[in-house]
């Protein structure tokens, strides 16, 4: 299975900043060690072997009663034993590139074949590292502490790195958060905008561009929330004024004599109840997300059923199969205005076949599927059909009914409950419609 890396901000900035940072230490670490370190050892490693062999040449030299002199001076003076081969060594385990490499080399290159460098096993002889230079057809043993070489590069290495890595994660960490923080908060600050909540002023501290951005944001949101108040009330104030007039039209038609014509005035009294109704959506459309609702916990099937009873005793034919209680905390008046909207559209332009309710669970969420078997809807003007006052020029016309703001309507009010309402792709036949209830 490919592991899903997250695809945030802070991820994304965390990551480049310590590969980056890596990197980096990785080269300073690799110069430093080619153009510091090791010509530092490379002298001296040489430093060292100059003296065992100056030492074996001097002490072949010697004469007897001088020996045990030098060998003493040698030992006070630079940590160097000197004696003949009488133990055994074995394999240097130490992992030391002075000592496998650099010394070896030096060594070598004065002398010619070098076994190796050793250690012994007796007790006397703990913590010392041993050589054997041939000189004059005679073998010399020199000896040094293991403490003489003083630098652990194995040791440091992990220690560094270690070091290294811990701090460069913290750095990129901290720098990610700098960066992500006041973007994560905007984009908390505009998904409450785009539910039509109230945008509390967002205060952010830090460069002067971030606190700039918040104030022209701070700005920005203050205007939108009194332009959706401004809305409001001018739908509403509209909505109220044309409402009284229609309302004695109406009742100027019924006062009417017998006389008039009954179609007509049936047509007229039509007229005005579409324009009633016209002016009712207008107002939902307005107050959708504006109303504030108390959640409950809801068992959604039982909710759909007591719903599609209605349509179904009013003739409609409903496809529903009742599914095993299904709990979720919604508002139910709006869930039951969005899935009321969904239906009758289904149902006005499904050429009175029948209407298919599907309700499934999956990630924590709920999937409710209304499809009829109507017309369908061009693949050009899927996306247009959620607009306000948008209707389709064939089959969704005005003359089948319908004021292109049922959708519009169902729409809002799912972006202010964080739910999603989407089109069904790959349909054969008609309008499948899915909402997501998160």
């Amino acid at each position: 299975m490919r592991l899903r890396t997250p695809n945030t901000l802070f991820f994304k900035t965390a990551t480049t900043l310590v590969l980056t940072l890596l990197l980096l230490t990785t080269v300073i670490w690799g110069a430093t060690a080619w153009f510091l370190l090791l010509p530092v050892g490379k002298q001296s490693a040489d430093d060292l072997a100059a003296l065992i062999m100056l030492s074996a040449q001097t002490w072949v030299e010697l004469p007897p009663e001088t020996k045990s002199t030098f060998k003493n001076e040698l030992l006070r003076a630079h940590q160097i034993k000197l004696q003949p081969p009488t133990f055994e060594l074995t394999q240097s385990n130490t992992i030391h590139p002075y000592l496998t490499h650099l010394l070896l080399q030096a060594l070598e290159q004065r002398v010619g074949s070098i076994t190796s460098i050793g250690e012994s096993d007796e007790q006397q002889h703990d913590g010392w590292l041993w050589v054997d230079i041939p000189i004059n057809d005679e073998t010399i043993r020199f000896g040094f502490s293991s403490s003489r070489i003083g630098a652990k590069p194995p040791a440091l290495f992990i220690t560094a790195f270690i070091a290294v890595l811990l701090l460069t994660i913290t750095t990129a960490l901290i720098l990610a958060q700098r960066l992500s923080r006041p973007l994560a908060k905007l984009s908390d600050a505009t998904t409450t905008i785009g539910k039509g909540k109230q945008h509390h002023k967002i205060l952010l501290d830090g460069p002067d561009e971030i606190i700039t951005l918040a104030d022209n944001f701070n700005h920005m949101a203050s205007e939108i929330h009194e332009l959706l108040e401004n809305r409001t009330t001018l739908l509403a104030g509209i909505s109220h004024d044309l409402r009284t007039p229609l309302t004695r039209l109406k009742l100027a038609l019924e006062l009417l004599p017998v006389t008039v014509e009954s179609g007509m005035q049936s047509q007229m009294v039509a007229d005005i109840d579409e324009m009633e109704q016209l002016l009712q959506q207008t107002l939902e459309l307005a107050r959708g997300i504006e109303q504030k609702e108390q959640q409950e916990n809801i068992d959604l099937s039982e909710m759909i059923s007591q719903l599609i009873a209605s349509y179904q005793a009013a003739g409609a034919t409903i496809v529903w199969q009742p599914t095993s209680a299904c709990f979720c905390k919604i508002s139910p008046n709006t869930f039951g205005r969005v899935f009321t909207n969904l239906v009758e559209n289904a149902i006005r332009y499904g050429e009175n076949k029948p209407v298919t309710i599907k309700v499934s669970a999956a990630d924590e969420n709920v999937n409710i599927t209304i499809s009829d078997h109507g017309p369908g809807i061009p693949e050009a003007e899927r996306k247009a059909i959620f607009r306000p006052f948008y209707r389709l020029e064939q089959s969704r016309s005005v003359t089948t009914g319908g004021s292109g703001l049922g959708l519009a309507i169902v729409q809002q009010l799912c972006n202010a409950q964080g739910w999603e309402i989407a089109l069904v792709d790959g349909v054969d036949e008609g309008t499948e419609f899915r909402l997501t209830i998160r």
